[in-house]
């Protein structure tokens, strides 16, 4: 076997492991519940109202959290599209941040903000 040939070997199967371990991070990665803030807000019980009205005020906490925790990182984002307004008969779409649903930011974010505090629960 030629050097050129135990190189181009050698590539196949480095690509090969790596296409492995992506799909295997790919199940774990989609495995895990992700939530909006909103959606955890509703579940502790939050009226709706309450939730667009400091829903975007306690993300801003719970993503303080998050970064703290993280050693900076920022959470994932996703898309959600908004309720129908003036000059956006269909509503548009906005980044907001998801997290995973067990993660202690999420609580300790919402603990932190007056308006959200009430509705989580005690550690």
């Amino acid at each position: 076997m030629s050097a050129a040939a135990h190189r181009r070997a050698r590539r196949r199967t480095a690509a090969a492991v790596l296409r492995r371990r992506r799909t295997e991070n790919r199940t774990h990665r989609d495995a895990t519940q992700r939530v909006k803030v909103s959606d955890f807000l509703t579940a502790q019980g939050m009226p709706q109202e309450d939730v667009d009205r400091y829903g975007s005020w306690a993300g801003r906490h719970i993503a303080s959290e998050y970064r703290a925790a993280h050693h900076g990182h920022q959470p994932r984002k996703t898309r959600k599209r908004t309720d129908p307004c003036k000059g956006h008969p269909n509503g548009f779409w906005v980044k907001v941040n998801i997290y995973r649903a067990d993660d202690p930011a999420l609580i300790a974010g919402a603990r932190r903000y007056n308006r959200t505090a009430e509705y989580v629960p005690a550690a």
